[in-house]
């Protein structure tokens, strides 16, 4: 997409580039506008700059994805009338579900900022450009946000911990002997029952004979 500069870009007094210097922005994702209310977009990159001297310049999107601005406004008034459109006529549920949202439109003459990726500074009538070293990519894990409360509490680092001397030697378990299993129980023998008792016998009793 060709666009060019609206105004002419100087530094410290010194114009860098006039007025109406070509540009070109890569288009990188389109999305359409779809139902349920959902805008479309478009994903955007600049091209690096060329000055009149020859030099590049990097911009940078203030934000890279261009979509249709609303206010907090709109969307709290679009928000009650669909609430009282939904208690008035309940059919109205029905066409908010579908409705499309808004596409962006780049028509032409439309104004898309931008604002330069590194820093230019002037001296003695050149420009200087100084980009901004690489972000460094560490191994390391990032830092979390919270503190985690240990299980347990770390040991001192200057403090050795003792060792029993001399050190236990660790034997082998020795397998657990099989069981013998219980011998079964004799049942009881029946006992035998009482024999009845013989009564005793009556004594004579003595006959005196008369005198």
């Amino acid at each position: 997409m060709r666009a060019h500069l609206t105004y002419p870009l100087r530094v410290d007094g010194v114009t860098l580039a006039p007025a109406g210097s070509s540009e070109f922005i890569k288009v990188l994702n389109v999305r359409a506008a779809a139902s349920g209310d959902v805008y479309g977009y478009v994903d955007i990159f600049f091209e690096p700059f060329k000055l009149a001297d020859g030099k590049t310049l990097p911009l940078v999107a203030p934000s890279y994805r261009l979509t249709v601005h609303t206010t907090i406004g709109h969307e709290s008034t679009v928000g009650v009338e669909d609430t009282v459109a939904n208690i008035l006529f309940p059919p109205h549920v029905l066409y908010q579900v579908f409705r499309r949202g808004r596409n962006i439109d780049l028509a032409k003459g439309t104004q898309v900022r931008a604002q330069a990726g590194a820093l230019v500074t002037v001296a003695d009538g050149k420009a200087f450009i100084a980009t901004p070293p690489p972000l460094p990519v560490l191994s390391a894990t990032p830092a979390a946000a919270f503190t985690p409360i240990p299980l347990m509490t770390p040991a001192h680092p200057h403090i050795q911990r003792a060792h029993p001397s001399p050190r236990p030697t660790a034997s082998p378990t020795a397998p657990p002997s099989p069981t013998t299993p219980p011998s079964p129980t004799t049942p009881p023998s029946p006992t035998t029952p009482p024999l009845p008792t013989t009564p005793p016998s009556p004594s004579p009793t003595p006959i005196s004979s008369p005198a």
